[in-house]
């Protein structure tokens, strides 16, 4: 016989499906134990197997408790009238165990404002264990409206809204459910999700602290409880967690992830890439966590381990994720490590099923940026002028053409395109800086000055102040010269 939703419901003698009981109203016998039939529901409201709640939902155990809430806890609940009862035992419960549509019908007809709310709660479990949400909701709320203190329809109530993604409205009857002594793992382990979902994560991690009192060796909860402890900068609680998870399941992957992210956090790239390692030799490192095992290589200066993982990035993802390897690619070039650059390049063009146009710009600047500090200006400006031909607007390439006619000599092409570039939105600020420095070189610092200065304005930087203080001095020695 299924068990119902919480220890304090008692169930006797019934039906082994649904666990349909009588109340202990004298005069009333329960009905002999039946077999339930071949085509009875045995799923309630299921899950989607992607979904992050589907291992607690979907678990047989709490489809049973769900199923099992048909049935009655005659000290905790509404009392039914003896007709209302016998109707119910004799009518409703057969349906119910052989035709739900047939049950949903007659108990509409008998759902009335001055009929037991136990036909309401019943009719909204049809509703619940068939999808029917909405449905669901309201005949919860209508059996609540007529029993304020139904523990069972605010459990189920709280439970529906979860279900539905109303996370927010299913924290009241949640801890209303607790009020009235009703507080099991589920309800706590739900009540911890549905206070994650809106960011209170201090009443998440105390809802998760009560779930796993009652269901220790829940992971979902132990999980949810890492993640809230996350949130709220508890790293020392979360980690000694999932140090105890990681001894148990080494080859979940998440764990390792969640790990490496609190390291991250308090700044320690050494133990997050530790971390991830292990996730990587236990072969369940994905591409994005292979591509942030590279940056975290980067940020310790370890340019062959970060090209190794961002080149497994690439194979793991099958090239489909160009603009994540553009970026480790942008990452290379700004530390300048050119060789390893140039085998990204190589591999994003391998590896990458069809570059975007946008992707493919974003590349061919890189190459150039990469064969100007090379010594192959003369191929990086080439394609430059063939971006600019194709798109005038390309600020970052303006700005590219014109360091290289600066460095070569060419100073009035590479005035033409600074000044270009000073006419795009959100290149202002660079394309002064570089045009000051093209006359700085001319001794044209009062020139200059009135460009650094409005470079300041636009976008104000500590460097430039200090470039333009030693500019202004230049200028004030010319002019007493």
């Amino acid at each position: 016989m299924f068990s119902f939703m919480n220890h304090h419901l008692r169930i006797k003698n019934g039906l082994a499906w649904l666990g349909i009981i009588a109340t202990a109203t004298a005069g009333f016998a329960a009905p002999k134990s039946e077999k339930a039939p071949a085509n009875a529901p045995t799923t309630f409201a299921k899950m989607p197997a992607t979904n992050e709640l589907a291992s607690v939902w979907n678990d047989p155990e709490f489809t049973r408790h769900l199923i099992g809430t048909y049935g009655f806890a005659s000290d905790v609940e509404p009392r039914m009238k003896p007709e209302e009862l016998a109707t119910y035992r004799d009518k409703i419960v057969p349906l119910l165990r052989d035709d739900q549509k047939k049950a949903a019908a007659e108990l509409a007809l008998l759902t009335k404002p001055d009929a037991t709310p136990v036909f309401d709660f019943t009719l909204g479990n049809i509703a619940f264990q068939n999808e029917d949400l909405t449905n669901a909701v309201t005949h919860f709320q209508a059996a609540i409206s007529k029993f304020p203190d139904y523990r069972r329809a605010h459990k189920n109530l709280g439970f529906a809204l979860v279900r539905d993604g109303r996370n927010a409205e299913a924290i009241k009857p949640l801890t209303k459910t607790i009020s009235l002594g009703g507080g099991d793992g589920k309800v706590f382990g739900l009540l911890g999700f549905s206070f994650m979902s809106i960011g209170k994560n201090v009443s998440a991690e105390a809802a998760y602290r009560q779930a796993l009192v009652f269901e220790p060796e829940n992971l979902d909860f132990k999980l949810g409880l890492v993640k809230s402890s996350i949130a709220t900068a508890n790293y020392d609680y979360a980690l000694a967690l999932l140090d105890e998870l990681i001894k148990e399941y080494p080859d979940r992957e998440n764990l390792w992830s969640l790990q490496a992210n609190i390291y991250i956090q308090r700044e320690q790239p050494a133990k997050a890439a530790l971390s991830l390692e292990m996730l990587r030799r236990v072969g369940k490192a994905n591409a994005q966590s292979l591509f942030l095992l590279g940056d975290l290589y980067m940020a310790q200066d370890s340019y062959d381990l970060a090209l190794n993982s961002y080149l497994e990035a690439i194979q793991t993802d099958g090239g489909q994720n160009a603009a994540r390897a553009l970026r480790a690619a942008q990452i290379l070039v700004n530390r300048s490590a050119w060789t390893e650059a140039n085998q990204m390049f190589a591999r994003i063009r391998q590896g990458s099923t069809a570059l975007s146009a946008v992707d493919e710009l974003k590349l061919l600047k890189l190459e150039s940026k990469a064969a100007m500090a090379n010594g192959a200006g003369d191929k990086a400006i080439a394609t430059l002028e063939q971006i600019i031909q194709k798109d005038p607007l390309d600020g970052e390439a303006l700005l590219l053409a014109g360091d290289y006619y600066s460095k070569s000599g060419q100073k009035e092409k590479a005035e033409l395109r600074y000044l270009s570039a000073a006419a795009i939105s959100g290149f202002e600020a660079d394309a002064f800086v570089k045009h000051a420095q093209l006359l700085v070189q001319s001794q044209k610092y009062a020139n200059a000055t009135e460009l650094l200065k409005k470079a300041q304005k636009l976008k104000p930087r500590d460097n430039v102040q200090r470039y333009l203080d030693k500019v202004e001095q230049l200028a004030r020695n010319s002019a007493k010269s």
